[in-house]
């Protein structure tokens, strides 16, 4: 059963993501300091994705590290350093952010 699932799964076409915001707004809306936690567009949107992707188990942070400041100061490096990633919707782009700063450890 779960090998049909996880076959169903890889076998599903990718989300579409519907926004007029693109990676390259966002990574303009996130200049200055990483370290800035003012409650700006770029904050809201990081914290955002930040929650919803908590609350679904797709980050682990922990209880020393979720901090508004840790995971805006990750994503607004990892926009600075990967323009290249900039062709994908800005969910994803901080999504992949979020992932590797705050990763879940499966046992």
């Amino acid at each position: 059963m779960s090998l049909l699932l996880a076959f169903m799964l890889a076998a599903a076409a990718p989300p579409i993501v519907v926004s007029s915001l693109e990676s390259a707004h966002l990574a303009e809306e996130c200049k200055g300091k990483d370290s800035d936690p003012a409650a700006t567009f770029c904050t809201g949107y990081i914290m955002g994705v930040f929650d919803a992707l908590s609350l679904s188990r797709q980050i682990c942070p922990s209880a020393k590290q979720g901090f508004t400041l840790d995971a805006v100061a990750a994503v607004r490096k990892y926009l600075r350093t990967n323009p290249d990633k900039w062709s994908s919707a800005p969910s994803f782009v901080v999504r992949d952010a979020l992932r590797a700063e705050f990763p879940c450890r499966r046992k």
